[in-house]
């Protein structure tokens, strides 16, 4: 990395906005070139003379989480417009599919399962798309290793209380949480981890369409089932040995 590019990149390590590969490549940068470490120490004293002479207000503790939802609320909005768009590019394709269907069942046969299969592998592929993007930069909105803080963390937020569980003994520790959406509905996101990788537990009413038992996709290992009354996925690119050792964990409750 070059002073330019290095230069380029100092607002956004200032204000923490960097993924972790980026932010590894600007501080390698930054301990062997003087001029750009000066650059981000007069970055440092503008900002702590501003703070200094800056009023401070604390601001409402739902303040937080109203922004967070409005947020997620647009993406949630435009995920669905996007997905619309998909839906009708779809069906345009399947037309040909369809009347092929209806003569093979007026002929004697049925295979009306195609679609069901269509539905629950978009699910599948939804789901591994949230776990992405938690990766990209927004993993958890409560952090802690306590269940007991965890859980009362959703209250409020979820039209549900899911079931949150540690098996730190187990060598899969509970991390956190956060709130998420899959088919346009709010759903539980509780992280663990089993060394370097991150799991993603997706908590939602057993209800609805539910996605493959067993998914894969872009490299990461997907596995879903209900118990009670809610529908789990859980989703990493943890080994899939592994992450169905860490499944039926769950699944004993």
């Amino acid at each position: 990395m070059n002073c330019d590019e290095a230069r380029s990149l100092l607002s956004g390590l200032f204000d923490d906005e960097l993924d972790r590969a980026l932010r590894v490549e600007v501080q390698a940068h930054l301990e062997t070139c003087a001029f750009c470490s000066e650059a981000l120490d007069d970055m440092r004293r503008v900002g702590e003379a501003i703070r200094g002479a800056a009023p401070a207000f604390t601001a409402p503790e739902h303040l937080r989480d109203n922004v967070r939802f409005a947020l997620r609320g647009s993406q949630v909005l435009e995920r669905q417009v996007q997905e619309r768009k998909k839906r009708a590019s779809r069906w345009k394709s399947w037309g040909a599919l369809a009347a092929g269907i209806v003569i093979v069942a007026a002929l004697g046969s049925a295979p009306f399962l195609v679609n069901a299969r269509n539905q629950q592998r978009a699910l599948g592929e939804e789901i591994v798309s949230a776990h992405q993007r938690a990766l990209a930069g927004r993993e958890m909105d409560v952090i802690s290793t306590d269940r007991h803080t965890v859980k009362p963390w959703f209250n409020g937020k979820l039209p549900f209380s899911p079931p949150v569980a540690d098996h730190g003994a187990e060598g899969f520790p509970l991390e956190g949480g956060r709130l998420d959406y899959i088919s346009g509905q709010p759903v539980a996101a509780l992280v663990y981890r089993r060394r370097l990788h991150r799991i993603d537990v997706f908590v939602r009413p057993a209800e609805g369409e539910m996605p493959p038992a067993r998914f894969d996709r872009y490299g990461f290992h997907e596995i879903s089932w209900k118990r009670g009354d809610f529908a789990f996925t859980c989703v990493s690119d943890l080994d899939a040995a592994e992450l169905t050792a860490f499944a039926e964990l769950l699944k004993r409750g």
